[in-house]
């Protein structure tokens, strides 16, 4: 048994067609299940009470981020992503919290995993980027270990 810990993501609420068809293609090959883009804002928070005042606290307005780099991690979470050389927006969406961010690299995750997909194609990756993704809402999410069992808790819109 685990224990429960949220997160707290932007997204776009109509998904990128390119980048959701990698993830669930990933997913699929991997025989692992697939998540909705996104970009984690704050994770390993502890209840949801506690999650829902962070989310008061953001200081998150609708906005586009130029996506130009791909990346690979040693992570689980963070095998294969895309990265922004602008991370400003996502900084200064976490000013508020205090003791965040620490280590956090701001991403959007291709793949979860301990080993690169087996279909994983740098150059099909370049020919992708740069992506621009408009963020326009904030979504609180029941998060953990196992994906099959993340849960949307609230999703905000943003002007």
């Amino acid at each position: 048994m685990y224990k429960e810990t949220y997160s707290i993501w932007l997204q776009n609420s109509i998904h990128n067609e390119k980048v959701y068809e990698l993830i669930k293609r990933y997913a699929k090959e991997e025989d692992k299940y697939s998540f909705f883009p996104h970009v984690t804002l704050v994770s390993h928070i502890d209840s949801e009470e506690t999650a829902l005042k962070i989310l008061n606290k953001l200081l998150v307005k609708k906005s586009t981020v130029i996506f130009d780099r791909v990346s690979t991690g040693d992570t689980y979470f963070q095998k294969l992503y895309l990265e922004s050389s602008d991370n400003s927006y996502f900084f200064n969406a976490v000013s508020k919290i205090e003791g965040w961010p620490s280590l956090w690299v701001p991403h959007m995750s291709l793949c979860y995993g301990d080993e690169l997909p087996k279909s994983f194609d740098l150059g099909e990756l370049n020919e992708l980027i740069p992506i621009t993704i408009s963020f326009d809402t904030l979504s609180l999410y029941k998060t953990g270990p196992n994906i099959s069992e993340w849960k949307e808790i609230t999703t905000l819109r943003l002007n």
